[in-house]
């Protein structure tokens, strides 16, 4: 029997003990055998009355509790005839509803089980937490890596769970920030293990942060042997260049045959370009090194700076008769380390004097931009040479990459990704602007501290 079939039923035997009532109350005060007829049959019909409705919203609630309980529609049964048309058009909204909740649920369970098979399959581990950073998603990749095991995550925080407080501490920046963070850790444990770490907030309204965090170990390592591969191998070959260079030199001066001056001069030629590129080869080597150096840089005028890298260029600049235009405050003061500056703006325009036609202009400018975090200095080199590519221009800055292998004979492919580096050293960067035939515009942009 239903709830509703009981409280119908109840209501009915209360109201029929309650006319019994009046009834022996009316027949004790008035004894009159007409009116005892005419209360009792008043109370047959009103008792009939109730049973009836009863009935009626027993039968109609009661579908629609069903309809409620099971989840879904109910086929028509016995009992339709007995429900209003009204009745009839709520029970018919509420099976639309209710259908509509199902598939709205079985959906949101279907994308919950690929999101945890997605979790679950991944290398990386990923934690979700609320804004207090209490966790209450963590992937078996983050369970394993943090030694969790079974425990329910749910009653810990991001520091509980990995004892680290440099997660915590990017976790609380994302989330007050309102933006992605990237950064790279190490954890010293039995084995020292190297981390990227991206921190995502989730939603707009500071409802959580999201953490990922990829090993990166191997590739450290790597990097680790190549840069010991390249400084080595450069230190190694420099000696022997500098003879092959120094004896080939000695004989040109006592040689008079001219073949064999010419077959010397292309060895002592080819020694030089060696040379060149061991150096170049060492200079980066150190500025990898040197990427998280927290030496202190010096507060230097920047215009003898320009001048310098000018005046060291100016045969080459003489010799195509370009002329070389400074543009720079006299003024113009900023914390930087001057002679890797130095050593960018003379590669720079060292490449401006080779692609630039004879009688043709470079202007070497600086100045201040101030952009939506802080102020920058911005080293700018622009010539009307030759131009790059588009294709090119994405690959630029890269070791040994020449745009114009032909043209770039001479060079070492090195010039453009030393640049690169010092921006870096300087917590900046390298970008370029260029189109064939229009010249090239080459910028350096360090914060202003």
């Amino acid at each position: 029997m239903t709830l509703f079939k009981k409280s119908f039923l109840v209501l009915s035997i209360t109201i029929f003990i309650f006319s019994l009532l009046l009834v022996l109350i009316i027949v004790f005060i008035s004894p009159s055998r007409l009116l005892i007829f005419a209360v009792i049959l008043y109370l047959v019909t009103a008792l009939f009355t109730v049973y009836k409705l009863s009935s009626f919203l027993s039968v109609s609630f009661g579908r629609l509790v069903n309809i409620v309980h099971n989840g879904v529609s109910l086929l028509p049964g016995s009992d339709v005839i007995l429900v209003s048309k009204d009745f009839r058009t709520l029970e018919k909204t509420m099976r639309i509803i209710t259908l509509e909740i199902n598939q709205r649920f079985k959906q949101a369970k279907s994308e919950s089980s690929r999101l945890e098979a997605v979790l679950n399959g991944m290398s990386e581990a990923v934690f979700a937490m609320n804004h207090s950073l209490r966790l209450y998603t963590v992937n078996p990749k983050a369970r394993e890596l943090f030694n969790l095991g079974n425990t329910d995550v749910k009653t810990m925080t991001l520091l509980e769970a990995t004892r680290s407080a440099e997660l915590a501490e990017i976790a609380n920046k994302s989330i007050n920030a309102g933006m992605p963070l990237e950064i790279e850790l190490t954890f010293h444990s039995k084995n020292e293990k190297h981390f990227q770490v991206y921190a995502s907030p989730i939603g707009n309204n500071n409802d959580g942060v999201i953490l990922v965090l990829q090993e990166i170990t191997r590739l450290v390592k790597l990097e680790r042997v190549r840069k010991d591969f390249v400084a080595n191998v450069s230190h190694e070959l420099r000696t022997p260049i500098q003879l092959i260079k120094g004896f080939s030199e000695a004989l040109l001066e006592n040689q008079s045959d001219k073949q064999n001056v010419h077959f010397i001069e292309i060895i002592r030629k080819s020694a030089g370009t060696m040379e060149n590129l061991t150096n170049d080869l060492l200079i980066l080597a150190d500025l990898e090194n040197n990427l998280n150096n927290t030496r202190d840089m010096e507060e230097l005028n920047v215009l003898p700076i320009i001048q310098e890298a000018v005046s060291s260029l100016e045969i080459q600049a003489k010799n195509k008769n370009i002329e070389i235009i400074i543009n720079c405050d006299e003024n113009l003061k900023t914390r930087l380390y001057g002679s890797l500056i130095l050593q960018a703006l003379i590669n720079l325009i060292d490449n401006g004097i080779k692609y630039s036609a004879v009688k043709s202009k470079i202007w070497v400018s600086v100045y201040l931009n101030d952009n939506r975090q802080n102020e920058e200095v911005v080293f700018e080199v622009r010539d009307k040479g030759i131009g790059i590519p588009a294709e090119h221009m994405e690959r630029l800055f890269e070791r040994f990459y020449r745009a114009d292998k032909a043209r770039n004979s001479d060079g070492t492919g090195l010039g453009l990704s030393i640049v690169r580096h010092i921006a870096l050293l300087h917590k900046g960067n390298a970008e370029a602007e260029s189109h064939a035939g229009e010249g090239s515009v080459f910028r350096i942009k360090i914060p202003r501290t």
